[in-house]
């Protein structure tokens, strides 16, 4: 094992009220603090853990594809990695969830030899079933990238919630776009609309960032997704719009009584 380590953590989405004692640890005990400044809060609370901080930030320039703003940050990192330093990528939300440059950081430090792991954060889905109050396991829940949705064949059980994520940018194939463009959306709107109503109540959710702040959870029709404000952080969350359907042959097997409430849906 060589000399240098890297850690992805998780920081938790809303700013100070979410980090775990462990990742806190981690932090103050880094030699390099990698992180990317989605707020303007951001840095100054990483520096009372460790003022030895990195900026990811500039990476992303107007007009490239992420992709490339990806390798370059990995390249960063893993550069610190190979010459001796604790190293840890502090993450907005959970390190490992719609995030692919900390999971190729790690694939690649395991791959040179080096200590390499992820610990775990509170991600938005965490965030989203408490503000909503919903629990997955109730009805099912089918989760989605909007734009992995958009561009693959993907079978929808409406008698499940549906959830959205990274709606802003569905179906840009460039990965360059950073806004909402209604083109865009309205084809997303036009796909949803061959499995639910039009008037159907769908919620655009976004996490607060600091514990002052309060979530955005707004109610809209789904046809009028195209003329919604849509930010880089909403979510889209569909709900049932179908009971469930009870499978009569598997219940009949295992001798489910005719009076269970198995059998009414």
């Amino acid at each position: 094992m060589q000399q240098g380590r890297l850690h992805c953590i998780g920081l938790g989405i809303t700013l100070g009220s979410q980090l775990t004692l462990l990742n806190a640890e981690l932090l103050r005990s880094a030699d390099l603090v990698f992180f990317h400044a989605n707020t303007q809060y951001l840095a100054n609370w990483l520096a009372q853990f460790n003022p030895a901080l990195v900026d990811l930030q500039p990476f992303y320039r107007p007009g490239q594809s992420r992709a490339v703003s990806y390798q370059a940050m990995v390249d960063a990192v893993l550069d610190a990695v190979r010459a001796g330093k604790k190293v840890v990528w502090a993450c907005y939300g959970h390190p490992g969830v719609a995030s692919w440059p900390p999971h190729e950081a790690l694939r690649q430090a395991k791959a040179e030899g080096f200590l390499a792991k992820m610990e775990p954060g509170i991600s938005a889905d965490a965030c989203l079933y408490a503000d909503l109050g919903i629990d997955p396991m109730a009805e099912g829940c089918q989760q989605y990238e909007a734009s992995q949705w958009l561009f693959y064949q993907r079978q929808i059980d409406v008698s499940a919630l549906l959830i959205l994520w990274q709606v802003c940018i569905a179906g840009d194939f460039s990965l360059t776009a950073l806004d909402s463009e209604a083109q865009r959306i309205g084809v997303l709107t036009s796909e949803l609309l061959k499995h639910y109503p039009a008037a159907h109540q769908v919620i655009l959710y976004e996490a607060a960032d600091l514990p002052i702040w309060q979530p955005r959870i707004e109610y809209i029709a789904l046809a009028d997704l195209p003329r919604a404000t849509l930010n880089q952080i909403t979510t889209l969350v569909i709900p049932a719009v179908t009971a469930r359907r009870p499978n009569l042959a598997v219940l009949d097997l295992l001798q489910v009584p005719l009076d269970h409430p198995l059998r009414q849906g």
